[in-house]
């Protein structure tokens, strides 16, 4: 048996632990393995806060059963530590075993990565790399066609929450009724916190950045320091709202977590005809609008992003809509599309901040984001105590850093702070 080993930690999986997976496996008769092995899932950084790997079993029909781990890090205490404290770990295995399961719609194309069973302290999923999944290159913004299979994936995911929520209501009449009720983690406030640390760091290096690096005048500046933490704590404010219909947000759509399939046309270009979302650590019960803006900022090209709102915003009302009308169910009775262009329009402000907050930390080469982020000194320093600095070094060593997060930093000074 191959053993991945990172720093001084060994991932240990068990032949207890193979043959569990074995059995968890749909449509598998095999109990029975010759080998299996376990290793990186890449020498990359996947994601911010967990450990993952890849692991590959062979059974004694020499059938290969591709899987991924996710884990919580014991390479990075740091990351361990605030996994740990947002309780994303568990909100994960929650979300998986139980929100999962009663939201899956027979026949609909699925949105995320199929969930086969836990192990301590990790997640084992299907490996969608061996179906030919990808992730996008970041630096590579997300064109019509990606954002389009990206915007069709999330109306499948918020119809799923949808449809379940009118199938109880319809169970529990003439009880009042919202998800909330089955799912009690839906209406713990967690995720971004104006209070928390993390948040604040994202806060103040933004508007040091803008000290530092725009062409602001005085006048113009002490407008924006006044109404600075105005903007970023109604942004926060706006995750809140009850107004609005709900639906079980993905809450964390950034390139990371989006991954594509592709098809080979007759001029052999690749074309994406698929798209799933991973990390399902970090959602709540807001407004569908909340997710589409979140997605279309973090992912795409300011301008493009602009030009082409009203298409995208139609797309997604219209693809939802059509789920839900293949089930017996009006979206139009629900939310009309002048309520959810509506709540786009207040939803942006809450998916720049957002986005400002994102963006420093993955638009930044990988082979960088590895050797800073996989040190828990740095990691902490970084995140949590000194953002500002770490900003400012960045964009002073790098034109194209210092163009692509200033242009979201400044986007919120000019919608905003006039």
């Amino acid at each position: 048996m191959e053993i991945v080993q990172i720093n001084d930690y060994v991932m240990n999986i068990t032949e207890e632990n193979v043959k569990q997976i074995l059995y968890k496996l749909e449509n598998n008769n095999e109990k029975a393995f010759v080998n299996y092995s376990i290793r990186k899932a890449s020498d990359k950084m996947l994601g911010f806060l967990a450990d993952y790997f890849r692991l590959e079993i062979h059974t004694v029909h020499n059938n290969i059963f591709y899987l991924f781990i996710k884990a919580i890090s014991r390479s990075n205490l740091a990351k361990a530590t605030m996994m740990r404290e947002l309780r994303s770990f568990e909100k994960e295995t929650y979300f998986y075993s139980v929100i999962k399961k009663k939201m899956e719609i027979s026949g609909l194309r699925p949105w995320s990565a199929k969930f086969i069973t836990f192990l301590e302290d990790a997640i084992v999923f299907e490996d969608l790399n061996a179906l030919q999944y990808k992730l996008r290159n970041k630096f590579q913004r997300f064109d019509v066609p990606h954002s389009l299979q990206a915007l069709k994936a999330l109306a499948r995911f918020h119809a799923s929450s949808i449809l379940y929520e009118e199938k109880r209501k319809e169970e529990v009449k003439p009880k009042m009724y919202t998800l909330a009720d089955d799912f009690p983690l839906l209406s713990e406030k967690s995720g971004f916190k104006v209070t928390s640390p993390w948040f604040q760091q994202c806060m103040k290096g933004a508007l040091e950045a803008i000290r530092t690096f725009s062409n602001y005048d005085d006048h113009m500046m002490a407008r924006i320091e006044n109404c600075w933490a105005d903007i970023w704590t109604d942004a926060m404010s706006l995750s809140s709202s009850s107004k609005l219909r709900m639906v079980i947000c993905h809450k964390d759509l950034w390139n990371n977590n989006v991954l594509f399939h592709y098809r080979e046309d007759v001029e052999h270009n690749f074309e994406p005809d698929d798209c799933v979302f991973v990390d399902f650590a970090a959602y709540k019960y807001e407004p569908p609008a909340s997710d589409v803006m979140l997605l279309l900022y973090c992912n795409l090209e300011p301008k493009m992003r602009e030009e082409n709102m009203s298409v995208f915003l139609n797309y997604y009302y219209e693809e939802l809509a059509g789920i839900l009308l293949n089930h017996g169910t009006s979206l139009e009775t629900i939310i009309t599309k002048g309520e959810f262009f509506k709540s786009a329009k207040e939803y942006r402000k809450y998916a720049a901040v957002v986005c400002s907050c994102l963006m420093p930390q993955f638009w930044i080469d990988d082979d960088l984001l590895t050797n800073i982020f996989s040190h828990t000194e740095k990691f902490n320093e970084i995140l949590l105590q000194n953002k500002v600095a770490f900003i400012k070094t960045m964009m002073e060593n790098s034109h194209n850093y210092k163009k692509s997060v200033m242009e979201i930093f400044e986007e919120i000074v000019e919608r905003y702070c006039h």
